[in-house]
C-alpha cells in the first residue's frame, strides 16, 4: 500500500520532467527551423550561409543555399551563394553534389573570374570520388582530365602547383590499377593480356612508382611465353634504372 502511494506521488513530477523534454526538443526543432528559413533579405540570408559554414554546420548551409537559389535566383548574391554551396557541398563530403555543383557553374559561368578555383573543386571532388585500385578507376580518369584542363587554361592560378600534386597521385594510381589487373592475368596465366597490361604501365605512366614492379613482372611474361630475348631487354632495362632494387635482384636470372 506505501509502495503505492509513493509511486502516485512521483507521478506528477515525472510529468513535469517529460513535459520539459518535449519542450526542449520542440525549442531544438523550432531553432533549426528557424536556421534555414530564407527570408526575403538576399544579403542578410547570404551572411547567414556564411555563418552557417564558418560554424562548419555544412550539411545546414548547403540546404539553406539550395533554398536561397529558389528565393533570389537574380540578387546580386546568387552567384557567390553557388559558390559558397559548392564549397560546403565538399566539405559535408557530398563530392556527388560537390562535383555537380562544379560542372553546373562551369556551363552556366564560362566567364566567371573563379572558374580556376571551380575547376580545381572539380577535380578535388572526383579525387574523393576515386576508388582504390582494385577497382573501378572512372572518377580518377575524370580528376586527371580536370587537373589536366586547369593546368592547361588557368597556368597562373594559385591552383596550379597542388593541382600537379593531385594529377600526379591520379597517375600513379592509374599505373597502379593497371600492374594489378596485369598481375591478375599472369596469375592466370594469361600472359599475352598481362604483357599488355605491363606495358601501359611503361608507356603511359613513366613517373609511377609502379615501373619498377611493371618491369619485373613484364620480363616474367615474356619468359613464361618463351620470348626470352623481350626477357633478357626487359631485365636489363630494369637493372639498369633500378641497380639496387629488389625487383632487380629477382629478375637477374634473366641476364
Amino acid at each position: 500500500m506505501l509502495e503505492r502511494k509513493r509511486t502516485l506521488v512521483m507521478m506528477p513530477h515525472m510529468k513535469w520532467i517529460s513535459f520539459l523534454m518535449w519542450a526542449a526538443l520542440l525549442f531544438l526543432v523550432g531553432c533549426a527551423k528557424d536556421d534555414i528559413a530564407v527570408s526575403s533579405a538576399p544579403q542578410a540570408d547570404y551572411e547567414h550561409a556564411q555563418e552557417l559554414v564558418n560554424m562548419k554546420s555544412y550539411a545546414r548551409a548547403t540546404l539553406f543555399l539550395e533554398k536561397f537559389s529558389s528565393k533570389h535566383p537574380y540578387s546580386e548574391y546568387a552567384v557567390k551563394a553557388e559558390l559558397l554551396r559548392l564549397y560546403a557541398a565538399y566539405k559535408d563530403e557530398e563530392y556527388i553534389l560537390s562535383e555537380t555543383l562544379a560542372t553546373r557553374f562551369i556551363e552556366r559561368h564560362p566567364r566567371h573570374p573563379d572558374l580556376a578555383y571551380v575547376q580545381y573543386m572539380l577535380g578535388l571532388s572526383f579525387v574523393k570520388e576515386s576508388t582504390d585500385s582494385a577497382r573501378d578507376q572512372t572518377a580518377t580518369h575524370h580528376a586527371i582530365e580536370a587537373f589536366e584542363l586547369l593546368l592547361t587554361r588557368y597556368p597562373a592560378s594559385a591552383y596550379v602547383q597542388e593541382s600537379r600534386v593531385y594529377l600526379q597521385k591520379m597517375q600513379n594510381k592509374l599505373a597502379k590499377h593497371e600492374l594489378y589487373v596485369g598481375k591478375f592475368y599472369y596469375e592466370h596465366e594469361r600472359y599475352v593480356a598481362a604483357v599488355n597490361r605491363f606495358q601501359v604501365v611503361l608507356k603511359d605512366y613513366q613517373t609511377s612508382p609502379a615501373i619498377e614492379e611493371s618491369l619485373y613482372y613484364l620480363a616474367e611474361s615474356y619468359a613464361k611465353l618463351n620470348l626470352m630475348k623481350n626477357a633478357q631487354e626487359t631485365a636489363e632495362l630494369l637493372q639498369h634504372n633500378y641497380p639496387k632494387g629488389g625487383w632487380s635482384e629477382k629478375a637477374a636470372r634473366f641476364l
